[in-house]
């Protein structure tokens, strides 16, 4: 299947892949011949470099930009970004901890543990339609929360 940019990072998700094509997050399903898009979200600010999954959340990292978490919503067909790090790390590999919690290391040489806060899964998790995350920005211009 033919992309537009480097595709730099691959991830299982659901009978599907999700792939970091450049600054894009895509899900790809099996055609007769070739992978078929399923859906994108273009709000990644530079170059996806790693995908880890759990559930229905997907936490991408940036090249410069930290961590994001993003929600699929199977019945929109929408990947979300509702979460983001507050402090630009250049991540050079990450690590799920557990469902609200990741490890990081950049290229300075430093470690960092991000945890969401208790209240943010329940928020994303009873908004039903998701248009919050979408319209709200926030601080720093990132994801509705941080």
């Amino acid at each position: 299947t033919p992309v537009e940019d480097v595709p730099l990072a691959i991830a299982p998700f659901q009978g599907r892949i999700l792939v970091g094509v450049g600054k894009l997050l895509r899900i790809y399903d099996l055609g007769k011949k070739k992978l078929l898009r399923k859906c994108e979200n273009k709000h990644v600010p530079n170059l996806v470099t790693s995908i880890h999954t759990i559930g229905q959340r997907v936490i991408v990292t940036d090249v410069s930009e930290s961590l994001f978490w993003v929600r699929y919503r199977r019945n929109e067909n929408q990947l979300i970004i509702f979460a983001d790090d507050t402090y630009p790390r250049w991540v050079t590999t990450a690590c799920l901890l557990d469902y609200d919690t990741m490890a990081a290391a950049d290229k300075f040489g430093n470690i960092s543990i991000v945890r969401l806060p208790p209240n943010t899964s329940d928020d994303v998790d009873e908004d039903p339609t998701g248009n919050k995350a979408l319209w709200d920005r926030g601080l720093l211009n990132g994801a509705s929360q941080k």
